[in-house]
């Protein structure tokens, strides 16, 4: 932690500029992957039939095979519509999820690498800004987003399990399992 305290304003100033490529990049909808743009359109249709009709579309999620995440996604999505928000804005909504990936992976990296210095953390965390994948799911929300998350959130309490011989071995240990299961919950991938 004495680390994160005396180094904050570096990483701040990196993850701020990195953040801001992420707001510019799902206002103008990048797709690096090439792909996420048409995945998030076909898959569209089961956030609107969740909306529509909650109980009809879980009944018929997955019938035809051409789905292969569990819909726990498309139903939270769904909610969003219910506050009467428009679809388009999820994207926006999405930038929220990049947050804990980036807090938990600045602390996982830090719990790993104890001894690294400031330009090397800064450098690993801002991978994630460059990275092809959440920068294209951040503009086209998808599953695999918040699946990552929660299972950088099971990849902390594991460090902090291994690390730790004290009673919170146990905590870690279900944190770990909670969170690894709820990535599972999004998309078995």
């Amino acid at each position: 932690m004495n680390f994160l305290k005396k180094n904050k304003n570096i990483l701040t100033l990196s993850i701020l500029i990195g953040f801001l490529t992420l707001i510019v990049g799902a206002y103008v909808g990048e797709d690096a992957l090439g792909g996420a743009k048409y995945d998030y359109l076909f898959h569209e249709k089961y956030i609107i039939a969740f909306y529509q009709n909650f109980f009809g579309a879980l009944r018929e999620f997955g019938e035809n095979y051409e789905v292969r995440n569990s819909p726990v996604f498309f139903m939270l999505a769904s909610l969003i519509l219910k506050l009467n928000i428009k679809i388009e804005y999820l994207k926006f909504y999405n930038l929220i999820i990049i947050l804990p990936i980036i807090i938990f992976f600045v602390k996982s990296l830090n719990l790993k690498f104890q001894n690294t210095n400031i330009t090397t953390i800064t450098f690993l965390s801002s991978v994630i800004f460059l990275s092809p994948t959440l920068r294209s799911l951040v503009a086209w929300p998808y599953p695999l987003i918040y699946a990552i998350c929660f299972f950088l959130i099971s990849i902390f309490y594991f460090l902090k399990f291994q690390k730790t011989n004290t009673k919170k071995k146990l905590k870690y240990c279900l944190l770990n399992i909670l969170f690894l299961a709820l990535s599972a919950y999004f998309t078995p991938n």
